[in-house]
């Protein structure tokens, strides 16, 4: 997201609107890989390269829902005060 574009101020809304972004991409790369799973023979060279587009799938797909998970939680609440060490008398 760039910085300079306004945030919704509800972490609901800004988790939405990043969920929006990242379903439809999703479901993309899960076609794309059930396309190839489904046409590629898996021997030799295109089974290593199939394992690549994979591995690079899943990454993919774990850092828009990882980015869409940091969008919703509520960023703006101060985290909790560490507990003060106790001085033993």
């Amino acid at each position: 997201m760039d910085p300079e574009t306004p945030v919704p101020r509800s972490r609901w809304r800004r988790g939405v609107y990043a969920a929006w972004l990242v379903i439809p991409f999703t479901a993309s790369q899960i076609w794309a890989l059930l396309v190839l799973l489904r046409l590629a023979p898996l021997e030799g060279l295109v089974g290593q390269a199939f394992v690549l587009i994979l591995l690079g799938s899943v990454v993919a797909i774990w850092a828009g829902w990882r980015w869409t998970w940091r969008l919703g939680r509520d960023r703006d609440r101060r985290p909790e005060p560490a507990p003060k060490p106790r001085i033993p008398t």
